[in-house]
């Protein structure tokens, strides 16, 4: 008998082989399932790493706001408010066009804000080229200037996506000032034009797309209008399917990775906010963002988590090494024990 037991279970047992060699081959289909879901999900995986590391890093990226070292005062109060031009000191690198989007085939007639806000910007800009971007103009506009987005364009979910790309779009093309329909502006933005770029400053970190400035053909508008196929994910929640694919945080992802940030000029978060219903030296931002949802919260409450979390790193990395310390002793003991039994069932 203890013969018979001794060739059922021991080392040459075919029993036990079979065993092992099923274990490992569960191990490498699982391994080579991994493999295969990280290469189909590779590209989700590096948006959400670069997005990720925005947040994480943003404090590292506010040496583009512009300060008095810029010769330039914020306030706007040193500059005539009908100056549409930042001649004859510097020269005007931003070209005098006006951008205007609605998307979604929205009347206007039911917006007299809108209507409003648009009309106070074209007063404070008698002399610019007006361009207002509506579905049937803009998509005859990507099906010339960029038919290999047209299909990307047509695909995405949501309205606002299209409306954000388009401003990426247009601005790269031609350049000049996108505004939002809801900013009413207060003052002309002539003296704005000596900067190749500007954005305001957003919170909790990034800039803002609602309110953009930029030469045309400028490289970083062109980045960010051949990444935009890469970011077009689903990241399951509305609210951070826009931001993260074409809103602000795609904005601030790109401009916290292009090489030349000196040139991107931001304006600082204190006097130029454009958040809720606020008037600031440039505009009266009437707070009209009515795709926002409820989840807006829980991503802020996210970005609190990880703020936490980085400030109590040190705390967090002991824990975690005490943990896997706990985990490898169990382990090992868990495996001494086993031997043990092993041996005790040869030699009975």
């Amino acid at each position: 008998m203890t013969k018979h037991l001794s060739k059922s279970v021991g080392p040459s047992s075919p029993y036990l082989l079979i065993a092992v060699r099923w274990v490992n081959i569960r191990v490498l289909s699982s391994i080579g399932c991994f493999i295969i879901l990280l290469f189909i999900l590779r590209y989700n995986f590096i948006t959400c790493f670069y997005i990720i590391q925005t947040y994480l890093t943003w404090f590292r990226f506010y040496s583009g706001v512009i300060t008095a070292n810029d010769n330039f005062d914020t306030s706007m109060s040193s500059y005539p408010p009908n100056q549409t031009s930042a001649q004859p000191t510097y020269a005007d690198i931003v070209p005098a066009i006006l951008h205007h989007i609605v998307i979604g085939n929205l009347d206007l007639a039911q917006r007299p804000t809108w209507v409003a806000a648009r009309d106070a910007c074209l007063k404070w800009h008698p002399n610019y080229e007006y361009r207002f971007w509506n579905d049937s103009s803009a998509e005859h506009f990507i099906r010339k200037e960029y038919p290999w987005f047209l299909q990307t364009w047509e695909t995405y979910p949501y309205p606002v996506q299209r409306a954000d790309s388009l401003r990426y779009l247009v601005l790269y093309r031609y350049g000049g000032i996108f505004l939002d329909m809801d900013l009413h502006c207060r003052r002309s933005l002539g003296p704005l034009r000596r900067f190749e770029f500007i954005s305001p400053l957003a919170d909790p970190v990034g800039i803002s797309n609602g309110f953009l400035m930029v030469s045309a053909r400028h490289p970083f508008f062109k980045v960010l209008v051949e990444q935009l196929p890469l970011f077009n994910r689903n990241f399951i929640l509305p609210y951070a399917t826009v931001m993260f694919s074409t809103g602000c945080m795609y904005l601030s992802t790109q401009y916290s990775l292009f090489s030349e940030r000196c040139r991107l000029k931001l304006l600082n978060y204190e006097q130029h906010r454009l958040s809720g219903n606020i008037s600031t030296p440039l505009f009266h931002h009437q707070g009209s963002s009515s795709w926002h949802s409820s989840d807006a919260a829980f991503i802020k409450n996210i970005y609190n988590v990880l703020r936490h979390l980085i400030y109590h790193r040190n705390f967090l990395l002991i824990n975690l090494f005490s943990i896997i310390i706990v985990v490898l002793v169990i382990s090992y003991r868990r495996r001494v024990k086993s031997q043990e039994r092993h041996r005790n069932v040869l030699q009975f």
